[in-house]
């Protein structure tokens, strides 16, 4: 019988002593065996270098940081200490299904794909009640995605990433980009590489009140950085523009600021009477309001 690959399982993690083991364990717990697992510590305070260290499991390296050097760049170095076939990137604060790289890596090698991802399951984190499934299986359906698809709707998420290490040593995150990016990195690796979509739910994840995913600023920010990479692209195409920009104008709404230059992409891309309503509401300072009334 033909072994199992190596998939080497990449965590980056921050001061998450409350959620560390719960994350490393689920990997750990794979029914897909032939795992190493890479944790690199990005210069912790609270106790998550110590709890890591008390698991026995010779399947687990953990790397230190000597300085806290942003989430990113403790992807790439777990990363670069790689020596699978395979790389799954996961999160230290979210929780894998004990089946999500058995059934992962028998899809990938199904479809003869380069790189999966999936649908996670997504939390509240004080109460862990279900919310929704994220992507919506309203917006994208299982199946090989292209560029222009991931760039109207993100249908990514690093915890349920998983594909062939060329592909990720080939292609690093941006240690520059605060927000997305899980979105940057597929942008830029479903350009070069054959990246399917599995439709089943294999990943909970729980946001933490000092997650990224929490400030605003940053979604700005990234969506600005993304907007410059990929201007043509987007501005190509309508749908597209009403979708970015759209997503854009959310997070500058949460910064008390009026999207008036999300609605003048989008009224240009598409000029009818209710874009050239939010356009006027945006200028006199009607939307930003009207979204924070709706959005508390």
């Amino acid at each position: 019988m033909q072994k199992e690959p190596l998939i080497s399982v990449v965590i980056p993690t921050y001061n998450r002593a409350n959620t560390i083991l719960k994350s490393v364990n689920s990997v750990l717990n794979q029914t897909y065996k032939n795992i190493e697992v890479i944790v690199v510590d990005d210069c912790s305070t609270d106790d998550t270098l110590g709890l890591l260290k008390q698991i026995n499991d010779s399947r687990l390296k953990i790397i230190c940081h000597e300085k806290n050097k942003g989430q990113n760049a403790a992807r790439n170095t777990g990363i670069k200490s790689c020596s699978g076939e395979y790389i799954a990137h996961h999160d230290s604060d979210d929780v894998w299904r004990l089946n999500k790289l058995e059934i992962q890596i028998n899809k990938l090698i199904e479809k003869n794909a380069d790189i999966i991802c999936c649908q996670t399951a997504v939390n509240d984190e004080i109460s862990h009640k279900y919310i929704y499934n994220h992507p919506d299986s309203k917006l994208v359906k299982e199946g090989f995605i292209s560029y222009n698809q991931l760039l109207k709707y993100n249908c990514t998420t690093s915890q349920t990433l998983l594909g062939k290490a060329e592909c990720f040593k080939t292609v690093l995150f941006d240690e520059t980009q605060p927000r997305f990016t899980d979105w940057a990195l597929s942008l830029d690796l479903v350009k070069k590489y054959n990246f399917y979509y599995q439709e089943v739910v294999l990943a909970d994840v729980f946001q933490q009140q000092d997650s990224i995913t929490k400030n605003p600023q940053k979604g700005v920010k990234g969506m600005e950085m993304l907007f410059e990479k990929h201007k043509n692209a987007i501005l190509s195409d309508p749908e597209i523009t009403e979708s970015f920009f759209k997503k854009m104008s959310s997070f500058t709404c949460r910064c008390k600021k009026n999207p008036v230059f999300e609605m003048s992409y989008i009224y240009k891309a598409k000029p009818n009477p209710i874009n050239l309503v939010k356009l006027i509401m945006a200028k006199t300072g009607l939307y930003k309001l009207l979204f924070n009334l709706k959005n508390g």
